[in-house]
């Protein structure tokens, strides 16, 4: 095998353990060691820089001897080779220890250091985005003639691509999970109030209240109420009895001041609600009574406590207190805003509507960043999109499972369309509908095919659930490339509804693939296809279509055509129709109308979330 041939294969391998890395340490550790080994670098070292920061943080080295301790973090100053690669966006080449004296003396003794003599800094670089540099170093003098250049930036730009769908991949984990964790807050709220109203007394309530804490928010929690002058305890719940038991027999052995200062009791009386990230031993001395009282508070094994008052129309009614012992939790000044809403919650018996406002709220957050805030401007082309949620009276309050989505493949000069459909609602549609969004987006920009794109999404979403196949998708998917005499789209269809398209004016309309014609301006586009997210084998044909000036294609997730109303469902006759009736309208003319007639036939309560997805040639 020649160099040429052995460097591609090497390549090639490099791209694909780049591809299945997930982490930027990850990333750094393959540029470090795989990248080095396939040039044939003695050292080498790749750093990550954040959002322009001035200095860059090593992601992984390889090669250098003794202690790398001190170069974990290097600040970023012209006159240094790896600065002035990120700086400029320019590589650095030295190619022996008289060109690191002549043009890095200062640098000089390091850079030459245990033997080392050529170097190599190369940015890492995606678009206008600095992520880092990688240096790769040699310890004889190497020439860096224009071929291995071009293939050291290769590898370069391998990485830092990598790097860059990395640091993507995170950042909508963080922020879903981020939008998740509030969710579920919002939902334990809900089910708060809910048994808040339930038709129960007062300390009943309260004692549920407790029980429900406990069930995923706390590891102990009690409720205290103002009676008169008084302030007494009337719940104390945790999972285990035991424990709650112990608690009863310490209660009964050292009976609790009503007059005492301090804690529940104090925060209860001035409305002031205290946060404890840690509980200090203090705290317990002070409270006990004796040694051997303060050895069975200490028993409890209490890490942490958040105190809110139970406030109503500016009166205390008591407190609620939420204490972190054995699951090692920490209770934060972040954590303030929830509890004082649940101690609310318990104090003003909120009705359903307004904590569903809350919930609501956080579903469409989650909703907005899983859609596009708005579509790419496609010469010669009109495209809309529109997401409609369900009636929050005919369903409980969660995120949808469709998508829809444009973006450019500008290497290539098209443009992918995606809809897509993810089976069940929530947190966990939530994220596999992310999932799948970030999956299109990073496979697109490779140029592939779009039924090699569903064969990646499939894969994905497989690695990620494992066998758990409740949890699948349907989707179409395109790629359209825009033509002085209209639009190219080949399309690929993963167990979808069928797409059509409008030719206004013109007697061809059929079914592609056979079938009996709705209408003499549309054309159903029967393409079959396998679900995505279930098999690992997947059967996905694709079908080249022609949008001639004035054509128009519609994608469409199932709440269209399985949308419910007095008059049985839509179906895809009406939806036929429908578009038919559209004909000469824009795409978003055409989109709002197709909506607009959903919601119509629902009566305005829509039972299903609804995406439409709009592509017109332009005239």
């Amino acid at each position: 095998m020649d160099a040429t041939t052995a460097r591609a294969a090497g390549l090639q391998q490099l791209t694909e353990q780049l591809s299945r890395a997930l982490t930027p340490s990850d990333i750094g550790r393959l540029t470090a060691t795989t990248a080095a080994a396939l040039i044939g670098a003695d050292a080498c070292a790749a750093y990550g820089r954040r959002d322009g920061a001035d200095v860059v943080e090593s992601l992984h080295t390889h090669g250098w001897p003794g202690d790398v301790a001190p170069f974990a973090r290097i600040p970023l100053h012209r006159g240094r080779p790896m600065s002035d690669a990120v700086l400029t966006g320019e590589p650095v080449w030295l190619e022996d220890a008289e060109q690191w004296r002549t043009r890095y003396p200062e640098m000089a003794h390091l850079g030459v250091s245990h033997g080392h003599e050529a170097c190599a800094c190369l940015p890492l670089r995606v678009e206008e985005r600095d992520l880092g540099a990688v240096v790769f170093s040699f310890f004889r003098p190497r020439a860096f003639d224009p071929a291995e250049r071009e293939f050291l930036a290769t590898v370069a730009s391998l990485c830092a691509q990598a790097l860059d769908r990395a640091r993507l991949y995170a950042a909508e984990r963080d922020a879903r999970a981020t939008a998740e964790r509030e969710r579920d807050r919002m939902a334990f709220l809900a089910q708060a109030s809910r048994l808040m109203e339930a038709p129960l007394s007062v300390e009943e309530r309260l004692r549920q209240l407790a029980d429900l804490a406990v069930t995923g928010i706390a590891d102990w929690s009690a409720v205290h109420l103002v009676r008169g002058a008084r302030v007494e305890q009337v719940a104390v719940a945790h999972l285990d009895p035991e424990k709650i038991e112990f608690v009863d027999r310490l209660e009964r052995r050292y009976p609790r001041d009503p007059e005492a200062r301090g804690g529940a009791v104090e925060v209860a009386r001035t409305g002031i609600p205290v946060v404890l990230p840690e509980v200090p031993d203090e705290l317990l001395a002070a409270s006990a009574v004796d040694a051997t009282h303060l050895e069975l508070i200490r028993a409890l094994g209490m890490r942490s406590a958040i105190v809110v008052p139970l406030l109503v129309r500016g009166r205390s009614l008591g407190a609620l207190t939420l204490v972190h012992a054995e699951s090692g939790r920490r209770f934060g000044e972040e954590d303030l805003t929830f509890v004082g809403q649940l101690a609310a919650t318990a104090a003003l018996a909120l009705d359903n509507a307004a904590l569903y406002e809350q919930q609501r709220l956080v579903a469409r957050t989650l909703q907005t960043a899983l859609l596009p805030s708005e579509l790419p401007d496609v010469p010669g082309v009109e495209c809309a999109g529109r997401y409609l949620p369900p009636d929050p009276d005919l369903t409980d309050v969660y995120v949808g499972g469709d998508l829809y989505d444009v973006h450019p493949d500008e290497e290539r000069g098209r443009w992918a369309l995606t809809v897509a459909d993810v089976c069940g609602k929530g947190p966990q549609a939530a994220a596999l509908t992310s999932l799948i969004r970030h999956t299109v987006h990073a496979e697109v920009r490779h140029g592939l095919r779009p039924a090699e794109v569903l064969r990646r999404v499939n894969a994905a979403m497989l690695r990620h659930h494992g066998e758990a196949r409740a949890r699948f998708a349907t989707m179409a998917h395109a790629v359209m490339t825009p033509d002085p005499d209209g639009v190219s789209v080949t399309l690929v269809n993963g167990g979808h509804p069928p797409g059509l398209v409008l030719r206004p004016g013109a007697p061809r309309s059929g079914r592609a693939g056979g079938g009996t014609p709705p209408g003499d301006r549309v054309e159903w586009i029967d393409l079959p296809g396998t679900l995505v997210g279930v098999f690992a084998d997947v059967d996905l044909p694709e079908i080249d279509i022609r949008l001639d000036p004035g054509d128009t294609l519609v994608l469409y997730t199932d709440g269209v055509t399985e949308a419910r109303g007095p008059a049985g469902f839509f179906g895809p006759e009406r939806l036929a129709a429908v578009v038919a009736g559209l004909a000469g309208r824009s795409a978003d003319g055409l989109a709002d109308g197709v909506l607009a007639a959903v919601s119509d036939f629902q009566r305005g309560r829509l039972r299903d979330d609804v995406a439409v997805l709009v592509v017109r040639a332009q005239p």
